[in-house]
């Protein structure tokens, strides 16, 4: 935590440009980016086939977007869904449902389509990043374009470009604006009562995104905010008073997420949700990521052979940051700011490696990490997932660095700085496989085939399909099983519990799948054409016979007894 560069702010503003429109400015440079290298070569199926990667997670995603406005349509708590894991239903809680993100994008949704929401979200996910980073790094230097690289620092890091299939994971621009405002308050630029209101609704918006992203950014919140404490002696005081109103608008977040709390907390699993979660192999930080022009295929044989996940090893790819990094250790070396800046993201980027240092499979002894297992929400997270937090501090860090350059040397600071945004530029990407929907779910023969929330078992092409399919039907009928990620333990049956599809699934036994049915009540099966020869055997086997076949699926049910 530093006060703003005030030389700095009074020249730019003696050019008589707003504040405000510099920061539109700033979102202008990043969305632009955003659009030429994604947008566009995407344009002609925007509203119609997922953008960029993440086959299944984009069909759960639709889903989900599609869910809360539609529950609350119909007077439904959208934190227990009924027609999902039928006939019990599955409590949300702790599955990545995104309400506030569904709720903001609820016209677009009614307007147009789901996949249409989660493609906006996906382009303009790292321009809010960038220009909320903008907005922290401007208030503490006063200058336009170190705060633009600071910036696109953090909005195009290598942890929010491999996050952008996550609508729960790449929506990070609260994070930056919880700092924005924190900076505002103890800089005296904000009255307490609209800073409580804000840093509030922030962390509301926040938790209504990610309850992951929500328990680590108060972790790491708090360890940055103990650091400026203890090197910040200048401005203790008004640290300890913001820190006041930080807690109350924590209450007051708290009241108003009272009944998604209470689920949390309730439904709180008894172990970790990833088995095998994802960390940071140390040469991720320096080898370029999977997602980036300089990185791409190159170095995936190597990765894969090293790494147990070896596309959550790219996330905290720094590149040439590292070399602003030291640049600013040996300029400002005798500012306590700076190493405190740079213990965070060494701090933050040990943790990333995760509980023990694994390479290749193999465990070479226990990590800092461990430590921080006991903590709320900190047992089920994904440490290389933290690589977040260390992106935002170098982004402010690059920014202080190149504010404070003068004389005839300053244009080596900025050419490694360009360079740092170079090596994160990202590549285009690959076409994904279009988004196929069977026209039978969005046909008027569907309710005359599918009772109404009758029991459904869906076979599609990819994992997610039937979630995919349960929304554009409208949630007319109900599914006994589908892709939300980790299945709750109470719900987990085996393998069907997250069903089957052509591409990543094999047809069980006949007599199994019978019996899991029967089970779970299932009255019918619907089976897309793609996958029918597959699984149609398996399907007569188990004594179910097709009662309709037409657009694009078939709808299997019992044989009839004579």
């Amino acid at each position: 935590m530093e006060v703003p560069d005030r030389a700095g702010s009074v020249s730019e503003t003696a050019t008589g440009i707003r504040p405000a429109w510099k920061a539109a400015a700033a979102y202008a440079v990043y969305q632009a980016i955003t659009v030429v290298v994604w947008v566009l070569p995407a344009w002609s199926r925007f509203t119609h086939e997922n953008m960029l990667a993440g086959r299944q997670d984009s069909r759960y995603f639709q889903w989900a977007l599609a869910w809360t406005p539609w529950a609350l349509l119909h007077h439904l708590n959208p934190l227990h869904d009924p027609f999902l894991f039928a006939p019990t239903g599955v409590n949300l809680a702790w599955s990545t449902f995104v309400p506030g993100p569904a709720i903001v994008m609820w016209p677009v949704t009614e307007l147009f389509s789901p996949v249409t929401s989660l493609n906006l979200i996906k382009a303009a996910a790292p321009a809010l990043a960038g220009w909320a980073a903008y907005l922290v790094c401007h208030r503490l230097t006063g200058r336009f374009w170190p705060s633009v690289v600071g910036g696109y620092l953090f909005g195009f890091s290598a942890y929010t470009q491999g996050s952008i299939p996550f609508v729960n994971l790449v929506l990070v621009f609260p994070i930056p604006l919880l700092v924005y405002v924190v900076v505002r308050r103890v800089e005296g630029s904000i009255g307490s009562v609209a800073f409580v209101a804000g840093f509030a609704a922030l962390l509301v918006g926040l938790f209504s995104i990610s309850t992951e992203l929500f328990g680590t950014t108060a972790i790491f919140g708090a360890i940055a905010f103990g650091g400026a404490l203890v090197v910040g002696r200048e401005i203790r005081r008004e640290l300890l008073g913001t820190l006041r109103l930080i807690a109350l608008a924590g209450a007051i977040a708290a009241v108003a997420l009272l009944p998604y709390l209470v689920a949390v907390v309730s439904t709180a699993p008894s172990e970790p949700l990833h088995g095998s979660p994802f960390a940071m192999p140390p040469w991720g930080f320096v080898i370029p990521s999977a997602w980036m022009a300089l990185g791409g295929d190159r170095f995936l044989a190597f990765t894969q052979r090293l790494t147990l996940h070896p596309n959550g090893s790219g996330l905290g790819y720094l590149g040439l940051a590292l070399l602003a990094l030291l640049g600013f250790a040996i300029t400002e070396r005798r500012r306590a700011a700076t190493w405190a800046l740079l213990g965070f993201v060494a701090f933050v980027s040990i943790v990333a490696l995760g509980p023990t240092l694994t390479v290749g499979g193999r465990s070479f002894g226990l990590m800092p990490q461990r430590l921080m297992l006991r903590a709320p929400f900190m047992s089920s997270a994904v440490p290389a997932r933290f690589t977040l937090y260390s992106a935002l501090a170098v982004g402010v860090i690059v920014a202080l660095w190149l504010a404070r350059a003068a004389g005839r040397w300053a244009w080596v600071r900025w050419a490694v700085a360009v360079a740092a945004c170079l090596s994160l530029f990202p590549a285009r990407p690959n076409t994904p496989p279009p988004q196929q929907v069977p026209a039978f779910i969005s046909s008027s023969e569907l309710p005359q085939v599918l009772g109404d929330h009758e029991n459904v078992f869906a076979i599609g092409i990819q994992r997610g399909d039937e979630m995919l399919w349960q929304a554009t039907a409208g949630f007319r009928f109900d599914l006994a099983q589908g892709y939300i990620g980790v299945v709750p333990r109470e719900l987990w049956t085996g393998q069907l519990s997250r069903g089957l599809s052509l591409l990543r699934s094999k047809p069980p036994p006949a007599d199994a799948f019978r019996a899991w049915l029967e089970q779970h009540e299932v009255s019918a099966v619907l089976l897309a054409d793609q996958a029918r020869p597959v699984y149609g055997s398996m399907l007569s086997d188990a004594g179910l016979e097709p009662v309709f076949s037409g657009g694009g699926a078939s709808v299997w049910r019992w044989e009839q007894v004579p």
